[in-house]
């Protein structure tokens, strides 16, 4: 019976995905006549610990109300109010992380990395906001529930078991294309932030660990486009702690710098999207923050012309979202808390802090946070909505604009300046930003923004497509996520607006 099921299931999935032509019933006919299955699954591949789910912590989800209504839809919140949300984070953590601290499993639907890469993002992707926490804050978190989080001893804790093989809870060495690279940019932001202090409290083993894991990770083949960023955030991060120069290193800047199209915006495999906002400007800052002789003029000089049309993105209620990875959508702020630290800044502080309030009051009051963590989804849950790439940890990008608010100290504009009108609060415009190929549109009376991507000028509304019931039963049957990639409706839709959904 179970391989019956399995092969109806894959039959199934040959009409789903071929369609109902000539290829998807030869698929279908196979697979009904036995042996399809098993050899799907070995091509395809199934995912480590598909059918392993964490409970969402009960303490946790007893938060989510209140959080919703105290600080969701809000005009704006307050610095306590962002205290806060780190203490719900650092909760998440402290319920779901391993006995090491190097593997934060979050409640959630897997992607295609497996279950020790998906702990290992949830230990990379909220490590910067608690290393800058550290940095300016100090290193207890305040908690929900009155006690405090050892911000500190949870990295140093984390990083140790992490880099060392003999640890049960190792990443494991990166291989050519791995996942691994990506999370390794984060780590390196780290042990860059945090240097001084991690030299006096890891032993010499675990620095030379550390450094070798790291290493290793910036000598393998990447796709190119953003994950020159890693790259070259790995090398500067070694070089800060004393390993020679590599000329790799620069080349892979060189490399990303290719990809510039004029007033700060970069291209990523051809595609213009909001990694812009969340990996590309983000990573650039500390980048030269942490080498200001690697290209600091331009890095800057590109924040602050990106920074200065991006503003024009933001609404009072909603953002108009469109490509890849959206789950991330807290981050969007990101480039504008930035261009508010620097001399001079592009547009006022408390622009920058008002765009923040904003996407971060909006996207609680529906949804987006849960037990501890990011919800996999938009607004609220919707996993058919990722990339299959997407697991468990990777959502919590979403806290890079938190990273960038919390690097700068309590004083700093960002948390000092009282919140100004955003750019369509103050009047309506209709602006082309050609480098970009994008026209943005505000209107004031309505507090809507607008984006219409000049390619698709005249392109027919492309809808999404949802999972469905019979790619969830080939889902589960060659355990390994099989989400719609919507491409259409990502990138080829005439017009993206603040005051509808991503994903209607």
């Amino acid at each position: 019976m179970p391989g019956l099921l399995a092969a109806a299931l894959v039959a199934a999935l040959g009409l789903l995905l071929l369609g109902p032509g000539p290829a998807g019933f030869g698929v279908a006919a196979l697979a009904l006549g036995g042996g399809l299955f098993q050899v799907l699954s070995r091509a395809a591949g199934s995912v480590e610990g598909w059918f392993r789910r964490v409970p969402p912590a009960p303490a946790l989800l007893a938060l989510d109300h209140p959080l919703m209504a105290e600080l969701g839809g809000q005009v704006a919140l307050s610095n306590a109010d962002y205290d806060r949300l780190v203490g719900y984070f650092a909760a998440g953590l402290r319920a779901y992380r391993s006995p090491g601290c190097a593997l934060v499993l979050y409640p959630g639907v897997p992607g295609t990395r497996g279950l020790r890469v998906e702990g290992l993002e949830g230990f990379a992707r909220t490590a910067p906001l608690l290393a800058a926490w550290v940095t300016t804050r100090g290193d207890a978190i305040p908690l929900p529930d009155g006690t405090a989080f050892d911000a500190f001893g949870h990295l140093v804790a984390g990083l140790h078991a992490g880099t060392d093989p003999a640890s049960a809870e190792y990443w494991g060495a990166a291989e050519d294309l791995d996942q691994r690279i990506v999370e390794a940019g984060d780590i390196a932001l780290v042990a860059w932030m945090l240097r001084d202090r991690l030299r006096a409290a890891l032993p010499a083993p675990a620095q030379a660990a550390l450094l070798t894991w790291l290493g290793q990770a910036q000598a393998r083949r990447i796709y190119g486009g953003n994950w020159h960023l890693f790259c070259v955030a790995i090398g500067l991060a070694c070089e800060a702690w004393g390993a020679p120069a590599a000329a790799a290193t620069r080349a892979h800047y060189r490399a990303f710098k290719e990809s510039h199209l004029g007033e700060g915006w970069f291209s990523d495999g051809g595609e213009v999207d909001h990694y812009n906002a969340w990996q590309m400007h983000y990573f650039l800052y500390f980048l030269a923050r942490m080498d200001p002789a690697l290209d600091t003029d331009f890095i800057d000089g590109a924040l602050r012309r990106f920074a200065s049309g991006y503003a024009h993105f933001f609404a009072p209620r909603g953002f108009p979202m469109f490509g890849r990875s959206a789950c991330y959508r807290m981050a969007v702020p990101t480039p504008l808390v930035l261009a508010a630290s620097l001399p001079d800044p592009p547009l006022p502080p408390g622009q920058a802090r008002r765009a923040l309030d904003a996407i971060w009051s909006h996207f609680i009051a529906r949804g987006a946070l849960a037990a501890g963590t990011v919800t996999q989804g938009y607004e609220g849950p919707r996993p058919e909505l990722l990339e299959n790439y997407s697991g468990r940890g990777s959502c919590l990008w979403a806290l890079r604009s938190l990273t960038a608010a919390y690097w700068q100290p309590p004083t700093a504009p960002i948390w000092a300046a009282p919140p100004e009108p955003l750019p369509v609060e103050r009047a309506s415009y209709d602006l082309t930003i050609a480098a970009a190929g994008l026209r943005v549109i505000g209107d004031q009376a309505a507090g809507r923004v607008e984006v219409r991507p000049l390619r698709n000028a005249g392109a027919a509304d492309r809808p999404f497509r949802p999972l469905g019931p019979l790619r969830g039963l080939a889902q589960a049957a060659l355990r390994r996520p099989l989400r719609p990639a919507n491409y259409g409706a990502k990138y080829g839709r005439a017009a993206y607006r603040s005051d509808q959904s991503f994903g209607q």
